[in-house]
């Protein structure tokens, strides 16, 4: 994690626990997603800023059995609107949009959340909101980035019926969600699969592809065994993980060995939707 980041965590850590960084000083060449885990309600709230490129700001419940519940409250402004956020939500950002302040007002049970930034690093620029911010709940312009229910593309339901018989998809972002977002998916894995993602593909974009642990108390036990191929190689990962796959590199097969706890996956593609070529394993 840079430096910066580090030197906020003292405070950070009073309310939240980091779990994992990925940057292009983490790895050469990814996008940056951070990752934490929401303990404590937090009033001192992440001023507003803007930043050069996309972002997507999830914040999902930790009862699989449940999974729309956020178990606490969270506000946030989009320009010169706040938006009380209670249930699971990805919000995409656009580039240049003022965002934030960011207030955790209730935590009932600890909520998962992320940040991803198609960029290669976390850089804000701090963005005062010039226009009057209002009190008043009526409908929302900025309400279209926030999204808190499962809308697919018709072509990738198709899937569903088989993919629901191990898994529960959460939610889903792309373009065609919201007018110009990137790409990103999210699932509670609950049983073994061997069938998960047979065949080995590329896409045209870079990916992130997140394994996580649901016991917050013991947030980089993954709570079971994932087998993924990254070209002729096959890596069995059994603690929380965020895999970069750089656009082009064959990845997959992807098999779920071993579930003991649900385990919380996500997807994203810094293009607007998920595509993918088939192709075979590299010798």
């Amino acid at each position: 994690m840079p430096e910066a980041q580090q030197r906020m965590d003292p405070q950070y850590s009073q309310f939240a626990k980091r779990i994992l960084w990925l940057d292009n000083q983490v790895v050469e060449g990814a996008f940056h997603m951070n990752t934490s885990w929401y303990f404590r309600p937090n009033r001192a709230a992440l001023d507003s800023h803007v930043h050069d490129t996309a972002e997507i700001i999830g914040f999902f419940g930790s009862d699989p059995s449940n999974p729309y519940d956020l178990g606490g409250e969270v506000e946030i402004w989009l320009e010169d609107e706040k938006h009380v956020i209670n249930r699971t939500a990805m919000i995409f950002v656009p580039a240049g949009m003022v965002h934030c302040p960011l207030v955790i007002t209730r935590v009932d049970r600890p909520i998962f959340h992320f940040t991803v930034v198609t960029g290669g690093r976390y850089v804000m620029d701090s963005a005062a909101a010039e226009t009057t911010r209002k009190e008043a709940m009526t409908t929302l312009r900025t309400a279209k980035y926030v999204v808190t229910e499962l809308k697919m593309p018709e072509s990738k339901k198709q899937i569903d019926p088989l993919y629901s018989q191990y898994a529960k998809r959460i939610l889903w972002m792309d373009d065609q969600v919201v007018e110009g977002a990137f790409h990103m998916n999210t699932s509670w894995f609950l049983k073994a699969a061997e069938t998960l993602e047979n065949k080995p593909h590329v896409h045209d974009t870079d990916e992130i592809i997140g394994f996580f642990g649901s016991d917050p108390s013991n947030p980089y036990d993954l709570g079971g065994e994932v087998e993924i191929w990254l070209e002729d190689e096959k890596h069995t990962i059994n603690r929380t993980a965020m895999i970069f796959v750089p656009a082009g590199m064959v990845h997959c097969p992807l098999v779920i060995t071993r579930v003991d706890r649900p385990i919380f996956h996500f997807t994203v593609v810094t293009g607007g939707k998920y595509e993918k070529e088939d192709k075979e394993k590299t010798a």
